[in-house]
């Protein structure tokens, strides 16, 4: 959904953390992991191929009743904090409740977690001052780090100083985490774990609740291995780096972005399995390698987006090249503010079902090279590829009504032979677009949904898509239709062209959307709408944009145009003879002229959730944490 999620972060966030302790959290991990099967917590040993960084002396700290007890070097206590202050391997042991464990060393510090518990309520149980800390969690153990101050809601654009340290473990230095054991972090007052430099993880068994962040390593964030339940306000895993999970499980309640890079954010192998989040994966480019990937989300399922650091123009793409990847969208499934690039993986997007969203939307090209694709949703801002070096063939077919939940999507070669059947669909849909090695251009393939069933042709590129659209459609190769309801859908062969000469005679809704690249020509989505005494509607897009040319449309109905930033003019030619309002909006790039190209729903159907080009500019939400100096454990 292109629209800016800063203005409602504060007050989301906000909300939540005043309905939110930590006993509440915790219920809500519970809640959602016995309402959904696929997020159920599956607690399993997690083997590490390292051995236990125990190599030297190893000094011993215990706790007993709260009384600190230190046997070997490095380690000193006053009370119940204790200071590290040498580099080596130190063994922790048993319960201590309002305690601090401090790092202050140069090299590396190695804590053996043997069973050991720590809480504080009035600040970070463990600081790195100096140092990495590298938490190795001892086979068989069970661990638990609990930061118990009540969560922050100050303003992260306030001026006023905070030196608080942001996280359960918190470090200046790198935090590194092995092991095969168990570890619980609750982060009441932010984060769960902050490293202000690189946070990695190799092993272990984690449950993670954080009224901010979970996981955030500030210059990268790097997981190989493990398993994770998580459960945050914020973002689940963050930085304002590069985000890469290799292996592991992870499954994730966010109250924000479930993993979030504010560079590149890449998904190797493994499994990750996401009940809720605002958006999925985020990052500026988005790598998908492989792994089992599910998403649940309230926008966008996969997003390109983002700023540079320092203001620059960045590239956004989303390239796919393998993986088994579900989405279930409240915004759009796919969403690139560049690019958007599929070569391998098998890709199911079920949503979204309102008009304003897309299964895939790009800005940019869409290209497909391999893999396969299914993706269902509401025909008002669908796209398919118009990527010219696509050199795999898509179809895409509408219904003439919504389909039903359950409803079974079949599609079938001429000879017959079924080539892909799929019941699964959650969300109400009237378009399906599918894409595999199977699919030929310039062949016919029988398509059925439910009761539905329709003939369609494939192509190289949107151009080259046919369909049956819901009511009215576009003509192949710049022909025009004739069109009081259902024509042969979508222009052929990657022509796409408006069509020229006298637009179409029609009592109906004409729509044109350009988002097309430069010269203003069609992203090929949901033809006119037909029906009687409707609107005509245009809406600028980059570049020319340039109108049909000589005799618009007769009608009984409203004309509306909206060009760009600059002449804004409406057609040329003869203007509408019509019973009804001519209006012009400018509202786009260069020189506005309202292009043809992918329509809108009528007037009456738009509302909030249509896209606006808010979302290409938009800040990345890191940008409003940076403070002024970087000695505060305050930066996220």
């Amino acid at each position: 959904m292109k629209s800016k999620k800063t203005d409602n972060k504060k007050a989301n966030r906000n909300i939540a953390l005043s309905l939110m302790g930590m006993g509440l959290m915790l219920g809500l991990g519970a809640c959602n992991a016995s309402q959904d099967a696929n997020a159920a917590t599956v607690r399993a040993n997690v083997t590490n191929s390292k051995s236990e960084k125990t190599q030297g002396n190893e000094t011993s700290i215990n706790v007993d009743n709260n009384n600190v007890s230190i046997n070997g070097d490095g380690a000193s206590s006053e009370g119940k904090i204790i200071t590290i202050s040498k580099a080596g391997n130190y063994r922790l042991k048993g319960n201590l409740s309002e305690g601090q464990i401090v790092v202050n060393a140069d090299g590396d510090v190695n804590l053996n977690l043997d069973n050991f518990t720590i809480s504080n309520s009035s600040d970070a149980p463990i600081v790195g001052k100096s140092g990495n800390i590298n938490i190795n969690l001892v086979d068989g153990s069970d661990n638990k780090i609990s930061d118990m101050r009540a969560a922050n809601t100050q303003d992260e654009n306030s001026t006023s100083e905070n030196n608080a340290y942001d996280a359960a473990v918190y470090s200046e230095g790198d935090i590194n985490l092995t092991g095969s054991g168990k570890l619980t972090v609750e982060g009441g007052y932010e984060d769960a774990i902050h490293s202000k430099s690189n946070l990695n993880v190799e092993g272990g068994n984690y449950s993670i609740t954080a009224s901010h962040h979970g996981l955030n390593g500030k210059k990268t964030l790097v997981v190989k291995n493990g398993y994770f339940d998580i459960t945050t306000v914020e973002d689940a895993m963050h930085s304002k780096g590069d985000v890469t999970f290799e292996n592991g499980e992870l499954n994730i309640n966010a109250g924000d972005d479930a993993l979030h890079a504010d560079n590149t954010l890449t998904v190797k192998d493994g499994k990750v399995n996401i009940a809720a989040s605002n958006e999925g994966l985020e990052g500026i480019t988005v790598n998908i390698e492989g792994g089992n990937i599910l998403v649940n989300s309230s926008d966008d399922g996969i997003n390109a987006a983002g700023d540079s650091t320092d203001g620059s123009q960045v590239s956004y793409a989303i390239n796919i090249s393998g993986g088994d990847i579900k989405i279930i969208p409240g915004g759009d499934g796919i969403d690139s503010n560049g690019d958007l690039n599929i070569s391998g993986g098998n890709i199911v997007v079920d949503g979204p079902s309102n008009g304003g969203n897309a299964p895939i939307d790009y800005d940019g090209t869409g290209t497909i090279t391999g893999g396969s694709i299914l993706a269902t949703g509401n025909s008002g801002m669908f796209q398919g590829f118009n990527g010219n070096n696509s050199t795999q063939s898509s179809i895409i077919y509408y219904l003439d009504n919504n389909a039903a939940t359950g409803a079974t999507i079949k599609i079938s070669d001429e000879s017959g032979k079924e080539l892909f059947t799929s019941a699964d669909q959650t969300q109400s849909y009237n378009a399906v677009l599918y894409s595999s090695a199977e699919i030929e251009s310039g062949k016919n393939y029988k398509v059925s949904v439910g009761n539905s069933e329709g003939s369609v042709t494939a192509g190289n590129s949107q151009g080259g898509n046919f369909g049956q659209p819901p009511q009215g459609g576009m003509g192949g190769n710049g022909q025009r239709p004739q069109m009081n309801g259902n024509s042969q859908g979508r222009g052929g062969n990657g022509q796409g062209q408006p069509p020229q000469g006298q637009p179409p005679e029609m009592n109906g809704n004409f729509g044109g959307r350009g988002e097309g690249n430069n010269q203003g020509q069609p992203s090929m989505g949901q033809p006119p709408q037909g029906g009687p005494n409707g609107n005509f509607q245009g809406r600028g897009g980059n570049g020319q944009g340039q109108p049909p040319q000589g005799q618009p449309p007769q009608m009984n109905g409203n004309f509306g145009g909206r060009g760009g930033n600059g002449q804004g003019q409406p057609p040329q030619g003869q203007p509408p003879q019509m019973n009804g309002n001519f209006q012009g909006r400018c509202q786009g790039n260069d020189q506005g002229r309202p292009p043809m190209g992918q329509p809108p729903q009528n007037e009456n159907n738009q509302s909030s959730e249509n896209k606006t080009d808010a979302k290409k500019n938009k800040n990345n939400k890191n940008n409003s944490n940076q403070k002024t100096g970087d000695t505060s454990g305050k930066e996220k």
